[in-house]
Order: structure tokens, then sequence, then C-alpha cells
């Protein structure tokens, strides 16, 4: 088990009695950071690669109709 270390955080009133009202606070919370930090470090290895991929074979060429198709399946207005 990683060791524990206390800290203060500061949460909006309505989050609190959620989190209040779902048991253990601390250990949502723990929870939903490490998923955060795992979502960073996921996001950062990709970019790498991306990056990588950049200045192996160059930046891809612009399509319009390809980021219209991104922005409708991520929810965006095309």
């Amino acid at each position: 088990m990683a060791s524990k270390r206390k800290v203060t955080v500061t949460l909006d009133d309505d989050i609190v009695r959620e989190l209040e009202a779902g048991g253990n606070v601390s250990a949502q919370l723990n929870d939903a950071a490490r998923d955060l930090v795992e979502r960073r470090r996921s996001s950062e290895r990709l970019q790498a690669l991306l990056d990588e991929l950049d200045a192996q074979d160059g930046p891809l060429p612009p399509d319009p109709e390809e980021d219209a198709r991104i922005d409708r399946l991520l929810g965006g207005v095309a």
C-alpha cells in the first residue's frame, strides 16, 4: 500500500455533500486524483508519440472534413 499524506483542500459545498453521501471522502478523492494523474500521464505519453511522429514524418496536412467529423464525434459543432 502506498504511504499516505494528509493535505487540506477547499471544495465546493455541493460537491462535499455528494462525496459525504457516498462514504469515505478521502478514499473517493484519492481514487479521483489517481485517475486524473493516470490520464495526465497517458496524455503526456500520447503527445510525446505524436511529437516524435511529427518530427519523423512531418505534421498531418489540414483536413477540414476530418476536423468537422472529429468535432461532431466529440460533441462540438461542425
